[in-house]
């Protein structure tokens, strides 16, 4: 049985105007913002949308289910052209990589037949200054030590510190802007080397990187690249 309230009954009584009330979709909404951020190249994004409707009308699914516009913007990102490259897409599994691969590879590569691949910044939040620009006593110390021309193996004896902590103390150096010259981390073929498996992971995980690498390359090492790329990002000059 229904039970009325009180207010209930006034508004049968009285025939009283119900107004009824939609829940917010803020999920969706920050969902979709979230998607959007991803700076990507905007006439591939478009034609992967419609490859995904496609797909998903003949599954009889919902276009979701096939790919998130995340996964989609990811493709037009990073334009993937191999099964290998397009696992790396966020949201691709070894499920979606064995039933959708073959159709999406097509279309994108279809697509770089007659259109130039497009370079974009990196992610906003590894663009964001560093907060402050004062280091420790214990890492201005080993950077007077390092500009003096100390190796990171010769500070760590002297100081009595492994050589991961004195690359730390490094890493705050140059994300404050305190270090400019990345020769006394890496050699020319080290800078290109490591650029291109960076350009190959999309969301730039270490760990994905250095494996990529073949971990020739100290984790550290990797953080230590990727600040001075992003400080050049945020002062081109």
């Amino acid at each position: 049985t229904l039970n009325l309230t009180p207010a209930g009954r006034d508004v049968l009584r009285n025939r009283k105007p119900i107004t009824l009330t939609k829940p917010m979709e803020v999920v969706a909404r920050n969902q979709k913002a979230r998607a959007g951020a991803i700076e990507c190249d905007e006439a591939l994004f478009e034609r992967l949308r419609s490859l995904r409707r496609k797909v998903a009308d003949e599954r009889n699914v919902p276009a979701y289910v096939i790919f998130s516009d995340v996964s989609l913007r990811e493709m037009a990102r990073n334009y993937p052209t191999t099964a290998t490259e397009f696992r790396r897409i966020p949201g691709v599994g070894e499920q979606k990589l064995k039933d959708f691969a073959e159709t999406f590879l097509s279309e994108i590569k279809n697509y770089l037949v007659g259109n130039p691949r497009r370079t974009f910044s990196s992610r906003l939040d590894l663009l964001r200054p560093p907060r402050g620009s004062r280091l420790n006593d214990s890492q201005t110390e080993t950077l007077r030590r390092f500009q003096k021309g100390e190796s990171v193996d010769q500070i760590a004896r002297a100081r009595g510190f492994v050589a991961s902590t004195i690359y730390a103390h490094l890493l705050v150096a140059i994300e404050r802007g305190k270090i400019a010259d990345r020769d006394r981390f890496f050699t020319l073929r080290e800078e290109k080397e490591i650029a291109a498996a960076f350009q190959q992971i999309s969301d730039g995980r270490l760990v994905d990187v250095s494996a990529l690498l073949g971990n020739k390359y100290d984790i550290v090492l990797l953080r230590i690249f990727r600040a001075f790329a992003t400080r050049r990002q945020v002062n081109p000059s």
